[in-house]
């Protein structure tokens, strides 16, 4: 069984699993809130267990806290105190399995209620099944954090479904290298009780296939049909409700962190031409320059209320050439100078 999850245009992941990254740094001592607010995110906003956040506001949340002092494992680290609770209908759905093989096989085709960034299989070998996991999104420090995060994930899920089990899996396969430090290598022995191999061609864990077949313990039929129709009909509203409008807004919030966001840059995230990008969004009854419009006031609305930066920092983190021009700009699309507004 296979599935890819890879193939939507904007690349994004829940704000279930940013809650858990957020909780899991400030539980090491970090301040999250200055680096929400940097990403343009509000707590509030996260409590939407369908608000999808888009990639290179993870990616850059990322970057700053693995820059922290004893950071490098954070990913791995998450796993440790998942519940099934927290991957939302998936995680209810795979205690409603009869065997270990039905809740993988629910993980592989329900992934995408949680992101639409990687490709999962469950591959039958000699003695067991590689259950393999691959990132297709995102740069090198994401997807290393991502596959130890979502491998690490389902052991401890496959764990709690079977607690007499806990030597599971046989081993561990990850495809970037080694790390250096023997403390870290320690580390990833000791969550997965199982030799762990580096620079492998793909990330899996091995299971064996007694396992895979025996019956768990709490198993309902009924229940499960229940929550299996609800999971495919959230997968079908997850697939129709965004329109390119609201994916290009998610990006050009996104994408304004580090730089200006031009329909170029924009059109290459989506995976299609500047001249499709146009095309589709006059479609759609609107056009780049005014989305980008509407995310630069409903940003700049928020930093003038919050008031802890000035005129010229707002003007620049907007991408407008001069102070003068942002305030143009400003008084032309609300009536008002900003310290007027703010006021």
């Amino acid at each position: 069984m296979s599935v890819s999850q890879g193939s939507g245009p904007m690349k994004w992941v829940s704000a279930r699993h940013l809650q858990h990254f957020i909780a899991q740094a400030e539980a090491s001592g970090i301040s999250m809130d200055e680096l929400l607010d940097e990403a343009g995110l509000v707590r509030a906003r996260l409590d939407d267990p369908d608000y999808q956040v888009p990639l290179p506001v993870i990616e850059l949340m990322l970057a700053s806290i693995t820059r922290q002092p004893d950071q490098t494992l954070i990913g791995l680290r998450m796993a440790h105190n998942i519940q099934p609770a927290e991957l939302g209908p998936l995680g209810y759905l795979a205690q409603t399995c009869t065997t270990l093989a039905d809740a993988l096989d629910a993980a592989v085709r329900y992934r995408g209620l949680l992101s639409n960034i990687g490709r999962a299989s469950v591959v039958p070998v000699p003695g067991g099944a590689e259950l393999r996991w691959e990132i297709l999104a995102g740069g090198r420090l994401f997807r290393q954090h991502a596959v130890e995060y979502l491998l690490g994930s389902l052991v401890l899920l496959a764990r709690l479904l079977m607690p007499e089990r806990q030597e599971l899996p046989l081993s561990i396969s990850f495809p970037h290298s080694r790390p250096d430090d023997p403390r870290y290598i320690r580390e990833y022995i000791a969550f997965f009780k199982c030799p762990v191999y580096f620079d492998r061609s793909y990330a899996c864990a091995l299971l064996p296939t007694q396992v895979l077949q025996t019956r768990l313990r709490h198993g309902d039929a009924f229940m499960r049909e229940i929550l299996e129709n609800h999971a495919e009909e959230l997968l079908k509203k997850r697939m129709t409700t965004s329109s390119l409008s609201d994916e290009v807004c998610h990006l050009i919030r996104a994408l304004m962190i580090n730089s200006n966001p031009t329909k170029e840059t924009v059109a290459a995230q989506l995976c299609i031409s500047g001249r499709s990008l146009h095309r589709r969004l006059q479609e759609e009854g609107t056009s780049y320059r005014e989305l980008l419009d509407q995310v630069r006031l409903e940003m700049t609305s928020r930093k003038l209320q919050a008031g802890t930066e000035s005129i010229a920092e707002i003007a620049e983190q907007l991408g407008f050439s001069t102070r003068q021009a942002f305030l143009r700009w400003f008084k032309n699309h609300t009536g008002k100078t900003p310290s007027e507004y703010r006021e």
